[in-house]
């Protein structure tokens, strides 16, 4: 099982967005394969062994980038782009967070982006990076 958290500073639109993520998830029956969390940036560190990965709100960018600078993480790290945040469905989510959990086993450094992806900020893309590559556009 994939186990995701999505971290924030104060926690309400991260809460709220792994809450919308995980019934997402319920709905299309796929407990099993993956679940979402919230849990305050603050406290990954401590829960870290709770998630394979973290996706981070892009306002935890700068605080985030000094921790994982002294490898307090031994989880792959990575920031939500902006215009991504709240707006994709769970299945890109998930899609990014496989692609970004391979990076980092493949060696790369905290936080994680994708290789044409440097600055969350610049990201323009409304899907998954996979789907992105590919040519598809959102569909809501």
């Amino acid at each position: 099982m994939l186990r995701i958290a999505i971290c924030c500073g104060g926690g309400f639109s991260s809460s709220a967005l792994a809450s919308h993520l995980d019934h997402e998830i319920a709905e299309k029956h796929l407990e099993d394969q993956v679940s979402f969390i919230f849990i305050p940036g603050h406290q990954l560190e401590k829960r870290q062994d709770e998630v394979d990965i973290a996706m981070i709100c892009p306002h935890l960018e700068y605080s985030m980038k000094q921790k994982a600078a002294k490898n307090l993480y031994h989880i792959p790290v990575s920031v939500i782009p902006p215009r991504l945040y709240g707006l994709m469905p769970a299945r890109d989510f998930v899609e990014d967070a496989e692609d970004l959990i391979e990076l980092w086993k493949a060696g790369a450094k905290n936080l994680v982006t994708f290789e044409d992806e440097p600055r969350p900020l610049q990201v323009k893309r409304m899907v998954s990076h996979r789907r992105s590559l590919r040519g598809e556009t959102a569909s809501f």
